[in-house]
């Protein structure tokens, strides 16, 4: 399914950098692998510092649109909060990422995403927000387990496997994920080149 989004309002992305706690390193190698990922879909990659006020956890859709509200545009926003959603009973209690489906704003938070291995974390904030963005480009969820090229699961791998009895999506999950999306997402994504 392509986004009914306009191609041009995807072109440019802002990264957002939400607060200080946010190692400015991390969104550096975000918009890296952004960048590659969405090469020709994206064309100009912004990183932006915003100050947030100090917080432990956020709804998730509060945040998005106040990002929107904001700054505006197409946006990938980095926070340290814990995401909530905003209606529980149908999502789960907490997220790692988000896309409200009415703006251009997709979020990933750092909270949940950490392991004792720096690099390890690191790698899930990075396909966590590869997987986000792909919303914003109009890729679903799937369950395709073919590996691709770099030996993962494409980024849009459903995470919550709820046919196996799990409502919430798993770090598991993520780390198998890898940084290059399918052959059936590549399309869609070079559909906005």
């Amino acid at each position: 399914m392509i986004a009914t989004t306009p191609v041009h309002r995807l072109r440019a992305l802002k990264i957002v950098r939400i607060g200080r706690s946010v190692s400015r390193d991390l969104v550096l190698r975000l918009r890296e692998r952004v960048d590659s990922a969405f090469a020709r879909a994206i064309t100009e990659t912004d990183v932006v510092d915003y100050e947030a006020p100090a917080i432990d956890a956020i709804d998730a859709s509060l945040l998005t649109r106040a990002l929107e509200e904001e700054i505006g545009g197409h946006i990938l926003g980095v926070t340290a909060a814990d995401l909530h959603a905003s209606d529980p009973i149908d999502e789960p209690e907490f997220l790692f990422g988000g896309k409200d489906n009415r703006n251009d704003v997709a979020i990933v938070s750092t909270h949940r995403l950490g392991s004792r291995d720096p690099e390890v974390g690191i790698a899930r904030v990075l396909k966590v927000g590869l997987h986000e963005l792909g919303h914003n480009f109009g890729l679903v969820h799937h369950y395709r387990t073919r590996r691709e090229s770099g030996g993962g699961l494409c980024p849009m791998t459903k995470g919550d496997f709820n046919r196996f009895g799990e409502r919430a999506y798993l770090r598991a999950v993520i780390d198998q994920r890898g940084m290059g999306f399918c052959e059936a997402c590549r399309r869609v994504i070079a559909a906005h080149a």
